[in-house]
């Protein structure tokens, strides 16, 4: 199916500096039978009536004159008050189904507002940024939102040229087929969607605890415990589409605790949402007695006279410290304490993880134990603990967590699989 032409992509830039890059944009989705709406987030006067949605009115919309913001010269609070007022006017747009996508362009300050203003979009809404600054760290722009990045590779000065006019013609492309298709429907049966966290080092687990899952006619979504992966499970349990969750690598917790690592959560708060809705939840300590960093000479100084076991050429793995891990028991009982709904915690006796495992590089069993010491003493009563005598990633394990979520859900037997 098409595009329902009463829908528009909404196109931000900085019509200040980038007019003639949005220009471009407006012109090869008009070719493509899209209409748009142009939403100026620049701060000053853009040349010609070429916005549909002026800065002015961006700002109005949450209250703020623009002549005010811009007289107080603070650059991060003006780009920061465009973001949400373009965000308003699109979520806005996306309620009253009107809106089938958004394209957003530009430099630090650009990439700034526009990824701001879409990260208040629902997930699945095609969203895309156009940005010069794409290579480097965008983890603070995108955060853990379904926001697709093209590298704008050139710099958006001067209009479109071969290599800049090639990258948002590609973008272009590649959002109108994303606007022209149906989006499937996948959190449609919230009764029996259940949200899985992994790593690599405990695929394995996940794989079979998802496959078992499966076979019980439940829906899993997994989630990639790398930071951005657990703050979107969060935020989607939060928006109320699980029927449980199966938080089998919570390794993300221990560097929020730490506060080191590449892994941290986007959002802090870690196993807060699952226990806010009341949902059941299971949770094991997959990955948590190491931190990751990038490539070995990334490592800060503090951590290199640790174990370190290198994941990959870009990706070291360096072992967490008793202590660390006694901070993050104490974290995780408070955090598991505040559940308004059924929870368990199951502890694999011989290893966390493939390389925290009996025989690992990362295995420390006295390690271990103070947590599990730590956690017995902290957890209130009437929240389950199991400890049993395997690694996480062996089939005996996996099965403890699998069936123990099933006796948490209600009628489980009655569901049907899904085909």
């Amino acid at each position: 199916m098409g595009l329902d032409r009463h829908k528009v992509i909404a196109v931000l830039g900085t019509l200040d500096t980038k007019a003639r890059e949005v220009l471009y944009l407006r012109d090869l989705f008009w070719a493509g039978g899209y209409p748009t709406v142009i939403i100026d987030v620049g701060f000053l006067p853009a040349r010609g009536n070429l916005s549909d949605i002026t800065n002015t009115e961006v700002l109005k919309g949450i209250g703020i004159d623009i002549k005010t913001l811009a007289s107080a010269g603070k650059r991060d609070e003006m780009m920061e008050a465009m973001g949400r007022g373009a965000g308003r006017l699109l979520v806005e747009m996306h309620r009253e189904g009107k809106l089938a996508g958004v394209i957003a362009l530009g430099g630090n300050q650009g990439s700034a507002i526009g990824a701001l203003a879409m990260r208040d979009l629902a997930f699945g809404l095609p969203k895309i940024l156009i940005s010069t600054v794409a290579s480097g760290n965008i983890r603070p722009y995108v955060g853990c939102k379904d926001i697709a990045v093209f590298p704008a590779v050139g710099d958006l000065v001067g209009g479109p040229n071969p290599v800049t006019g090639t990258s948002l013609a590609n973008a272009a492309s590649a959002l109108m087929g994303m606007a022209g298709k149906e989006t499937p429907v996948i959190m449609n049966q919230p009764g029996v969607n259940i949200a899985l966290s992994a790593l690599g080092n405990t695929e394995q687990a996940a794989s079979l605890a998802g496959d078992l899952l499966k076979d019980r006619g439940f829906q899993v979504i997994p989630f990639h415990a790398s930071g951005a992966g657990g703050s979107a499970m969060e935020e989607l349990i939060q928006n109320g589409i699980f029927a449980g969750v199966l938080d089998l690598t919570i390794h993300e917790l221990t560097e929020e605790v730490v506060g080191a690592g590449v892994y941290q959560p986007v959002n802090p708060g870690r196993l807060k949402a699952a226990g806010g809705k009341g949902i059941p939840q299971v949770v094991s300590p997959g990955g948590m007695e190491y931190l990751c960093f990038g490539p070995r000479e990334t490592i800060p100084a503090r951590f290199r006279k640790r174990r370190i076991y290198m994941h990959n050429p870009y990706n070291a793995n360096v072992k967490a410290t008793r202590e660390e891990l006694k901070r993050t028991a104490l974290v995780m009982a408070e955090r598991l304490n505040a559940s308004r709904g059924p929870v368990a915690v199951m502890i694999p006796l011989r290893g966390w993880s493939v390389y925290g495992a009996e025989g690992g590089p990362l295995y420390d069993g006295k390690g271990n134990e103070t947590f599990v010491k730590t956690l017995k003493g902290h957890l209130k009563k009437g929240i389950i603990l199991k400890e049993i005598d395997a690694r996480i990633n062996d089939s005996p394990f996996v099965h403890a967590c699998v069936n123990q979520l099933i006796k948490f859900l209600p009628n489980h037997s009655d569901i049907l699989r899904i085909k």
